[in-house]
Formats: structure tokens, sequence, C-alpha cells
């Protein structure tokens, strides 16, 4: 646990405006100051009350005003408890990653927060990691009652649940690891031992999508970050991502993203510097 200003002594401006992954999680609730941060090349204005989650591997970019000022929460992915299932969507990349949260919101996460600190700067007498993670589940848990509550979370309901729940779970977990190889839904049933109806029903009743979208957004996800990230060219991150032509890869980016990868790159440099 720190805050931005202790990691503006320790860490060079020009690493946090160019384009990086973090190899953990980073949570930051501004305090007070506003500015621009990009995740997945997506640009969050951010103000006093913005809650921001960047996840493992996102790529993410801002120009830190000297008056802003936020707390952060660090941690490994393996770190925090697994207390239910649907807590399993927490780290979903295709979730949201930036919230204005409400006054009542704000003020109690404040106070998650302050008893998450204070037991971070309280000396280990033998229990520290266990309550760190106890606290931990419990910011967690108002993180993901705060960002069901609002509409631009694909996760419906209650989040995961009940068999569709589980199901969804065991295929995002799939989707994650193959990605790169398939796109095909009878592939990931296959893996899952399902048919694509009953895998296609669990995606609709969690997501309220289908399948192929959720594959598909993984996989143009995936692209951008290349794009924005590194300097392969479009050819190898077609190879990369299982494309055997590289206008097959193409035409699924301007479906996707309604541009091709060569102008959505173009469109990032400017921002690449700084």
């Amino acid at each position: 646990m720190t805050t931005l200003s202790e990691v503006r002594k320790k860490v060079r401006a020009e690493l946090t405006t160019a384009p990086h992954r973090l190899a953990f999680h980073q949570i930051m609730l501004v305090e007070e100051g506003s500015g621009v941060f990009t995740i997945d090349s997506t640009p969050y204005e951010s103000r006093a009350g913005s809650l921001l989650w960047i996840r493992p591997n996102q790529v993410i970019q801002f120009a830190v005003p000297s008056g802003m000022e936020a707390r952060l929460v660090m941690f490994t992915e393996t770190f925090p408890l697994r207390l239910r299932a649907h807590m399993g969507m927490l780290d979903d990349v295709l979730r949201p990653s930036h919230w204005q949260l409400a006054d009542d919101e704000l003020d109690t996460f404040r106070r998650v927060l302050a008893l998450l600190r204070e037991e971070f700067e309280r000396p280990d007498e033998g229990m520290g990691e266990d309550l760190l993670k106890h606290l931990l589940a419990v910011a967690l848990l108002y993180v993901d009652q705060m960002c069901r509550s609002h509409r631009e979370d694909p996760v419906r309901g209650d989040g995961p649940s009940g068999e569709n729940g589980e199901l969804f779970l065991r295929f995002r977990r799939e989707l994650e690891d193959s990605y790169r190889r398939t796109r095909l839904v009878e592939d990931y049933a296959a893996a899952l031992n399902c048919t694509p109806r009953t895998l296609s029903r669990a995606c609709r009743s969690v997501a309220g999508t289908t399948t192929k979208d959720l594959i598909d957004a993984r996989v143009a996800l995936e692209a951008k970050r290349l794009l924005v990230h590194t300097d392969l060219s479009v050819g190898s991150i077609a190879r990369q991502l299982g494309f055997t032509e590289v206008t097959n890869f193409g035409k699924f980016f301007i479906r996707r993203v309604n541009m091709t990868p060569g102008a959505f790159r173009r469109g990032a440099e400017p921002q690449n510097e700084g």
C-alpha cells in the first residue's frame, strides 16, 4: 500500500508516460486533483472519487499531474482469498477498469482502505498476512458490489452463480489460456466437456452476450495491446494471435475496432510521446 506521491518519488516520469504493463494488480482511489489514465487504449478522465483497477498485463500510460493524489493498493494474482465463485470474475480483463464513486460508496471504500492501511503498517505479530488477505477480500467485495451496480458492467445480477456461473468461470479461464490458438466456440465447448449450446447459455446468462463475442473481444483486446505496447509488425501480431493470413486479421480488427491495425497504431503514437 502506498500513495501516488510516494510512487512519484521512486518512478521516473518517462516510465509512466510511455505504454507499459504491470505484473500485478493495482487499485487506485483518486483523492484530489485530476488527470487522464489510459488503460488498454481507453482514456479515463479521473478526479477525486475515481476508482481504477489496473490488472496484470493491461497496457497503461499516464502523465501524473503534480496536484493529483491517490491511494494505491498493489497485490499479486495469488495473494487474495478466493471466497466465492463469482470472485473469479473480479480480475477479468473484459470487465470495466474505471468507476466514479458516489458519495456513499466513496465514504465506505475509504473506511475499508483505512483499515487495510492500518494493518499494513502494523508490525507483524504472526497473523499479519492472514489479516491483510481478509481485509483485502473485504475491499475486493466492495469493488465487486460497486462495479456490478454500475450499468456498464457486463456481469449481470448477482454475478456468476449456479451451474451457468461455474461454467462461465471455467470458460473465462480457458479463454485466457487458449485465445491465441483458437477462436472456435466448438473448441472451447469441447475443452469444457459441454455442448456449444450449453456454453452459449452460460455466456448469455452471466455476460449477456454470445460466446463468440467474448472470444473475439479477448483477441481484439490483445491485438490492441500488442499494437500499442510493442514494435511487432502487423503480420507478426496476426501470427501470434492465430491468424494464418494477415488480411484476415485486418478484416477481424476492422470489424471489432472500426479501423485498421495501422490506423489504430498511428492513433496511439501522440500518446506515446507523453
